[in-house]
Formats: C-alpha cells, structure tokens, sequence
C-alpha cells in the first residue's frame, strides 16, 4: 500500500511538472474595425478580374466556359462564322480556362484583358 501512494505520488508529480504554459507566448493583436487595419499600400482587394472573350465558330452551337474544375462560368449561343464577344468575370485565382463547343475542349490561357478563339 504503502508503495502504490509513493508511485502515485511520483506519478501525480511528473504529471503536473510537465505541463507548464510559456509566460512569453507572443499574441496576435485583432484589429477591432476595419480602420485599425495595417494593410499594404499596393494590395488588391479585388477578388474577381474581368475579361473580353471573343469567340467565333464555323458552325452553330453552345459554347461553355468552365473553370480546369468544370465550374461553368458562362454558355453562350454561337452562329456561323460571326464574332461573338462576351465579358467575363472570374475569380483572380483562376489562371485558364476551358472552352467547349461541339465536342472540342480548349484550354485557354488568362494571359490578357482580351481573349480570342476560334474553333
């Protein structure tokens, strides 16, 4: 008996010594209003970029514009051999799209305000 109180005794004491809370722990300061906020001058709040995207096919038809993990963005209703512009607002992450028109499937980089493709 008298060895299970020295054993729990130890046990209580190394149970409790290991667990100590770091005095010196930095905390993260949460801004309390938008104002209190330190932002970098030069960051975008934007979280969308718009694109001109002009399309033009040989024949009539439903094109898509999805995102690589199919999103689908937009459709539109292309005629024979007529331009077809549309505006395109798109998350900024998104770096290409996919285009599909008739069984084709495109990938099209995000490389400038202004898109063209021609099926």
């Amino acid at each position: 008996m008298k060895k299970l109180a020295i054993l729990s005794a130890f046990a209580a004491m190394v149970a409790f010594s290991s667990c100590k809370k770091d005095i010196n722990e930095p905390t993260d300061q949460i801004p309390d209003s938008m104002e209190n906020m330190i932002v970098p001058v030069d960051f975008n709040w934007k979280t969308t970029k718009d694109y001109q995207l002009t399309l033009e096919a040989p024949s009539m038809g439903i094109v898509e514009v999805n995102s690589l993990q199919n999103v689908n963005f937009q459709k539109a209703y292309l005629q024979p051999n007529q331009a077809y512009t549309m505006k395109l607002t798109i998350p900024s992450y998104e770096k290409s799209i996919k285009l599909r028109f008739s069984g084709q499937e495109v990938t099209l980089e995000l490389n400038s305000g202004n898109l063209n493709h021609k099926f």
